[in-house]
């Protein structure tokens, strides 16, 4: 994974949120958002490992997709708790991240994956993923858009590792992830009743820690 700062960190930024759209979006006008030249877009686009922003802006999006299980029309959430239940596991190693209030969920699963002894680690930032080449990422975030999250998520699914979440159904990360546990409550931020889609998901994480304890 290449870490990128400063305009180079925009640029990445933007290509990552606006993959789906970068077929009619021009190198141009990336530059002129960040303030900067086409050769920086350049630059940046050779660094995620494309020979150029117009091979890019074909390949990304597809590439972003690579490696997602496709999950079966019947495949109920019980089906998927057991199903990410089993390669946690199975992984070598599981890294764990939210942000927020979710951050409650996380420290919840981590003491499930201590009590299953499976080797795990909380990470607060992304540069904490740069030497990981294998294992599993999990993510949890209520709206499933949190920018932070899922920029992790597509870091994650380039350097190979899977990655499952828990968050709303529809979201952006839930259409990154591997295999995604849904959130069905509508998300409002500033609703006094924001707390009960933190219990659902403490509600599914009690349903993993169940199977890995009983697995």
């Amino acid at each position: 994974m290449n870490t990128f700062k400063g305009i180079e960190r925009v640029i990445y930024e933007y290509l990552i949120s606006h993959a789906k759209d970068l077929n009619s979006i021009s190198a141009k006008t990336i530059a002129s958002k960040a303030l900067t030249t086409t050769t920086s877009v350049n630059r940046v686009c050779k660094k995620m490992g494309y020979a150029s922003y117009t091979e890019l802006r074909y390949k990304l999006a597809d590439d972003l997709k690579k490696d997602i299980e496709p999950t079966a029309q019947g495949d109920d959430q019980a089906q998927r708790i057991d199903k990410i239940a089993q390669s946690l596991n199975r992984s070598p190693v599981v890294y764990l991240y939210s942000r927020g209030a979710s951050i409650v969920s996380v420290s919840y699963l981590s003491r499930f994956l201590s009590l299953a002894n499976i080797p795990h680690l909380v990470i607060t930032d992304i540069h904490q993923l740069a030497r990981a080449e294998t294992g599993t990422l999990v993510l949890i975030s209520k709206s499933g858009e949190t920018q932070a999250v899922v920029d992790m998520a597509h870091n994650a699914k380039r350097k190979g590792l899977k990655v499952f979440a828990i968050s709303h159904l529809g979201s952006t990360l839930a259409s990154i992830a591997s295999v995604n546990l849904d959130l069905e409550e509508q998300v409002d931020g500033i609703s006094p009743y924001h707390r009960e889609s933190q219990i659902h998901i403490l509600e599914l994480v009690d349903l993993i820690g169940k199977e890995l304890l009983e697995g």
